[in-house]
């Protein structure tokens, strides 16, 4: 019997963290009596790939209890470590599920019961949830949610993404795919490099027809940890490999986004990030590195006529680019000040 959704879960030294992670992939249920037992059915439906990426530490052997305690929905895959997209890459080219959904392993998810139910019900294509992030330096939630019709199928092509400023929203902790959308690409992920969710900002829904918008949250995102790869200063630190990644997400719009219904969502992606990420620090450097990167992104966003950027995009794509750096650059001494 096929399962209903795979989860799979990276697991490399985060031996304070999995024990949380993997507890929250069990579902439970309120028997007659009122007692809280375990859901032997939608567990029977469930499938967990725990890869363990020749982690140092006793996160493996944790989680190796799990299949222990929980066969029919446990199963851990050991090989030699290659970084966190190799093992995404195994998870996905061993998942049996109709769904997947990835979960980094020191995140945990709730209302997985809830998703259950809904990918019993429905048969889109992407099937998103809402998140929580957890920030470690206040100890509080922040709820990031995805706007736009709630508890229906659609199109992709009327997702409201100009509704969604978050550009990361067909990312993993938002989303849950149908497996052969991506298994199709496999191996989808770079390998020994940092930022190689990236691709999932756009791949998705060029490939998706229908899409859902459920009202809870699934997903809950603990950042703030020294040495994650969102850390401002780690990202500085590895800007290479998200220029490596971005350019491999313009490679794969390129290849098949072209008359894809969702091409402008896609399109709205790549630009955003690129406005995120990479022209704040356009001004940051001397006039000649900064005229060869500006033109460089200036070619490769042009084409994306069917949008409406931002003053400062436009500015870019319209400008001779001495003009754009110099009034970029008074505006960034201004806000300075």
């Amino acid at each position: 019997m096929q399962k209903l959704l795979t989860i799979v879960v990276p697991v490399y030294k985060v031996e304070p963290y999995i024990k949380k992670c993997l507890d929250s992939c069990l579902i439970y249920k309120t028997d007659e009596q009122g007692n809280r037992v375990l859901d032997a059915e939608r567990m029977n439906q469930l499938e967990v790939i725990i890869v363990n990426d020749g982690t140092p530490d006793r996160s493996a052997e944790m989680s190796r209890e799990y299949v222990k305690r929980y066969p029919q929905t446990f199963r851990q895959i050991d090989k030699e470590n290659g970084g966190h997209g190799s093992a995404w890459n195994v998870g996905l080219k061993q998942t049996t599920g109709k769904y997947l959904r990835f979960l980094d392993s020191d995140d945990w998810l709730t209302n997985l019961d809830k998703l259950m139910e809904k990918l019993s019900e429905t048969d889109a294509d992407l099937v998103f949830t809402q998140l929580y992030k957890y920030m470690v330096a206040d100890d509080e939630f922040v709820l990031f949610p995805v706007n736009g019709m709630l508890n229906q199928a659609f199109a992709v092509a009327d997702f409201p993404y100009q509704a969604n400023n978050d550009i990361t929203v067909a990312d993993f902790q938002y989303c849950t795919y149908k497996t052969a959308l991506l298994k199709a690409y496999h191996p989808l992920f770079d390998e020994h490099i940092f930022y190689d969710d990236m691709i999932l900002f756009i791949a998705p829904q060029l490939m998706a027809k229908t899409c859902y918008i459920c009202d809870f949250v699934l997903y809950n995102y603990f950042i703030g940890r020294a040495g994650q790869t969102m850390d401002a200063k780690v990202q500085e630190r590895n800007r290479h490999f998200m220029i490596q990644e971005y350019e491999k997400m313009l490679s794969f719009y390129q290849q098949h986004g072209v008359g894809k219904e969702g091409a402008p969502w896609a399109q709205h992606a790549i630009v955003s990030y690129a406005a995120q990420h990479f022209m704040p620090k356009l001004i940051c450097l001397p006039y000649p590195q900064s005229r060869i990167e500006g033109e460089k992104l200036k070619h490769d966003l042009s084409p994306m006529t069917e949008l409406r950027p931002r003053k400062q995009l436009k500015r870019l794509l319209k400008w001779p680019y001495w003009a754009y750096y110099l009034v970029e650059k008074i505006r960034y001494f201004k806000n300075k000040k």
